[in-house]
C-alpha cells in the first residue's frame, strides 16, 4: 500500500494501534507548550495532545535522534563500560518536511563514515518518521530556496497531508518501512482516490506559491571570494554569540565530550556545542583560531553554504526559519546571503 486515507476521527485508533503493537511503542508529536506559547515534540497519548496547526515546532526533533546530552561511557577505578545503546521502536509523528530533510544530513555526518555513531545509528533504525506537509509556511520559512518543499519527502518514511473535503489525512509511503506501516494498519485506512490525490497536488502547489524564494545560484562562489570581506564586520556587528541559531538548527551537529567524575566513579558525556561560542575552537595551548565574533559567524555561514557543498554535496540548511525567528537581535541568514550575492 503506497497511499491511504485516514479519517481524522480515527487518529486515536491509529495511535493506540502504534502504542500497543510492540511493547507500548512511544509516539512523539508536536504538543502545546504553555511556557513558550508554542509547540515542542513531546510524548503523546492521544490525538488531543497533538497540535499540527501553524508552522514547525520551536525546537526541532533532532534531539530524539541526537540528544543534547548523552552518556557514552561509565568508569569506576580502572573498569570501563560502554553505555547501553538505545533500543526499541518509536514513532515521530508530525515532523515538518524541513526537519525530516535535515535528518539526511545528520545521516551523512553521523552514519556516513567508516565508523558510524552507534547511538544515532540505532535511533535512526528504530524510528518511524511520519512527516506532516506544511500548508501554511511562516514568513521566516524558506525551504524552497534551499532545494526543499513544504511537501518534501526526504528523510521521512511517510508523508502525511490534509484532505479537507474528506476530513481526512492522506498517508503516502516513502520508504519500505513506511509501506509496511500502512500494510500493518490496513483496517484503519481507506484507499486513496483520485480526488484526494488531486487535492494534495493543489495544496502542495499553493503552499510553494505562498513562499518568497531567493536564488542561491552563485552564492557559494561569492562567499568563497568574500572570505575576508569587510562585509562580515557590518553584517555581524550586532550578534551576541548566544548560539541560539545553532541549538535550534535541525542540521547543526557540533558537540563536545567531557568527563564528569565523583570520587573514583564517573561518566563520559557528549553534549551539544556551538561554533558561535568563543571557546569552541580554543586550543590547549591557549591559541584560538577564531577569537573574533565575525570569524565565528562566518564559520557558521561558510559551513552551511560552502564547506558542506564541497564535502557532502549539499547545502546544510533546510530553510526551517528558526534562526530567523529566534535571533534576539534579528539577524537574518537570508539577508546575509543576499548581501554577499550582490558583491561584484
Amino acid at each position: 500500500m503506497d497511499k491511504a486515507l485516514l479519517k481524522r476521527k480515527d487518529l486515536d485508533a491509529l495511535l493506540l494501534a502504534i502504542r500497543t503493537r510492540t511493547e507500548k511503542t512511544p509516539v512523539y508529536a508536536p504538543a502545546r507548550d504553555a511556557k513558550s506559547n508554542g509547540t515542542l515534540f513531546r510524548l503523546v497519548e492521544s490525538a488531543a495532545d497533538i497540535h499540527l496547526d501553524g508552522t514547525n515546532t520551536l525546537v526541532s526533533a533532532k534531539a530524539l535522534f541526537f540528544p543534547q546530552r548523552e552518556i557514552l561511557m561509565r568508569f569506576s577505578d580502572a573498569a570501563l563500560s560502554q553505555a547501553e545503546l538505545p533500543s526499541g521502536p518509536f514513532v515521530v509523528f508530525g515532523m515538518r518536511p524541513c526537519d525530516a530533510r535535515s535528518l539526511t544530513w545528520l545521516d551523512c555526518v553521523l552514519r556516513g563514515g567508516e565508523q558510524p555513531d552507534p547511538y544515532f545509528e540505532e535511533r535512526r533504525k528504530n524510528a518511524l518518521v511520519i512527516a506532516a506537509a506544511c500548508d501554511r509556511p511562516g514568513p521566516a520559512c524558506f525551504c524552497t530556496s534551499v532545494g526543499g518543499s513544504p511537501y518534501a519527502t526526504a528523510g521521512a518514511d511517510i508523508l502525511m497531508s490534509a484532505v479537507i473535503k474528506d476530513d481526512a489525512l492522506l498517508f503516502e509511503a516513502v520508504t519500505e518501512k513506511g509501506r509496511a506501516f500502512l500494510e500493518a494498519n490496513t483496517a484503519l485506512f481507506a484507499e486513496a482516490d483520485e480526488r484526494s490525490s488531486r487535492e494534495r497536488e493543489e495544496r502542495a502547489a499553493a503552499a510553494e506559491r505562498s513562499m518568497n524564494v531567493f536564488d542561491l545560484v552563485g552564492v557559494k562562489e561569492k562567499l568563497d571570494a568574500g572570505i575576508d570581506s569587510p562585509l562580515w564586520d557590518s553584517l555581524t556587528r550586532t550578534c551576541l554569540g548566544c548560539g541560539v541559531c545553532t541549538y535550534l538548527c535541525p542540521a547543526c551537529h557540533c558537540f563536545d565530550i567531557t568527563d564528569e567524575t565523583q570520587g573514583r566513579d564517573g561518566v563520559r558525556v557528549r553534549s551539544w556545542d556551538s561554533c558561535q561560542f568563543p571557546r569552541f575552537t580554543l586550543h590547549a595551548s591557549g591559541h584560538n583560531p577564531r577569537p573574533l565574533k565575525k570569524a565565528r559567524v562566518r564559520q557558521r555561514i561558510m559551513h552551511k553554504f560552502s564547506y558542506a557543498v564541497e564535502t557532502a554535496g549539499a547545502v546544510f540548511c533546510s530553510g526551517c526559519g528558526r534562526c530567523v525567528r529566534s535571533c534576539p537581535v534579528d539577524l537574518d541568514i537570508r539577508e546575509i546571503l543576499a548581501a554577499f550575492k550582490e558583491l561584484p
